[in-house]
């Protein structure tokens, strides 16, 4: 079977990511696929040219007319897919409109929350509502999420085409690893005994490392020896946002500021904590990918968080700093062996839930269901 995929960019976002380990889990001769993007080059553009054919259209964001639409229904027929797959709103809007009189069936991902819509820009909310009034005709509409899903059914996209399949990672490569936790504290001047408390996103309004900040401060004042290590693109000094934060919580000398990293195993192997301090996600990376590498989370209560989670770690409300702060204090109590047990049990129920392999199986098994009925 072939698949084309389409999507808006190849940044380093949570479905970019999706699509990469897609495409590297469902391969030849079982599977071929291509790849379409709408925008140029970018973070993960090298990534996926190994595993797919890949054409980047240069299209201006937010900036896209019927020819650009034209150009990609050329791509398309030449492609000659079974199936076609939009990720990303701007790519569902242009993808429904390149195949409308195309006979070749096609789905939609979704990657994103409404919890926090207002902080999209105002031609990102007026794709989303496009999306709503054509989402009867993609095939199916597939959500990260059951939250996304009841969300998007709410905002008005078409429940009948609703299916969820949750992300899923690879546990040979996130997992519990001593010689890197020892390295990245090195690298860091971070005692080998100090309370680490790290998060992984991008500097956004939506992550709230406000939030983040203001629980450090508060968790500062009872534990002086813990560090903070914050990674993500914008996560860096000279982001003048975060630094007037960081300024008001008075915490410099405890916390590290790392920026984008592409080894995020090694250093969630440095953290005694992983946390996410979100006040909208569907279902998030840095959540899972912590506890596939054996370290507990305290996470605000988003997405699809609580499920995730279960009883693994410490689900707190969004937008509480002092609820956050508390979630790290009942982790914090535990000590270290306490700590290293809960890691184990959500590596475990990564391991039971959320493989890379079992994703796998549930897009191949949707794939082949919309292909028979087409």
């Amino acid at each position: 079977m072939k698949i084309c995929h389409v999507i808006t960019g190849l940044g380093s976002g949570g479905a970019e990511i999706a699509l990469c380990r897609l495409l590297e889990s469902l391969r030849p001769p079982q599977f071929e696929h291509a790849v379409v993007v709408l925008g140029g080059e970018a973070a993960l553009s090298a990534r996926v040219s190994e595993s797919a054919a890949t054409h980047h259209l240069g299209m201006r964001p937010g900036r896209a007319g019927p020819g650009d639409v034209a150009r990609l229904r050329q791509v398309l027929r030449h492609e000659a897919a079974d199936l076609v797959h939009a990720w990303m709103y701007h790519a569902h809007l242009m993808t429904t409109l390149a195949v409308w009189t195309e006979r070749v069936p096609h789905l939609w991902s979704v990657h994103h929350s409404l919890t926090d819509i207002a902080t999209d820009k105002r031609r990102t909310r007026a794709v989303i509502r496009l999306n709503a009034l054509l989402s009867s005709r993609p095939r199916r509409i597939l959500y990260a999420s059951h939250v996304s899903a009841s969300q998007h059914e709410t905002y008005g996209f078409c429940k009948a085409r609703t299916a969820v399949i949750p992300n899923g990672y690879d546990t040979r490569i996130f997992a519990p690893d001593p010689d890197a936790r020892a390295r990245i504290r090195a690298e860091l001047e971070l005692p080998d005994d100090a309370l680490v408390i790290g998060m992984v996103a991008r500097v956004h309004p939506t992550k709230d490392h406000g939030n983040f900040l203001r629980a450090a401060a508060h968790f500062f004042g009872d534990h002086p020896d813990a560090f903070f290590v914050l990674v993500g693109e914008g996560a860096s000094p000279d982001n003048p946002g975060l630094d007037a934060l960081i300024g008001d919580a008075r915490l410099r000398t405890h916390l590290r500021l790392l920026g984008r990293r592409t080894d995020i195993p090694a250093l969630n192997a440095a953290f005694d904590i992983a946390t996410l301090s979100s006040r909208g996600e569907a279902f998030p990376n840095a959540v899972a990918e912590a506890m596939a590498c054996g370290v507990p989370c305290v996470a605000t209560n988003v997405g699809d968080v609580s499920v995730i989670v279960g009883d693994t770690g410490e689900v707190v409300p969004p937008r509480d700093a002092a609820a956050l702060s508390a979630g790290w204090a009942r982790l914090a109590a535990l000590g270290a062996e306490g700590r290293r047990a809960l890691g184990l049990r959500a590596r475990r129920r990564v391991i039971d839930r959320y493989t890379n392999s079992l994703r796998a199986r549930r897009y191949a098994s949707l794939y082949s269901t919309v292909a028979q009925e087409h």
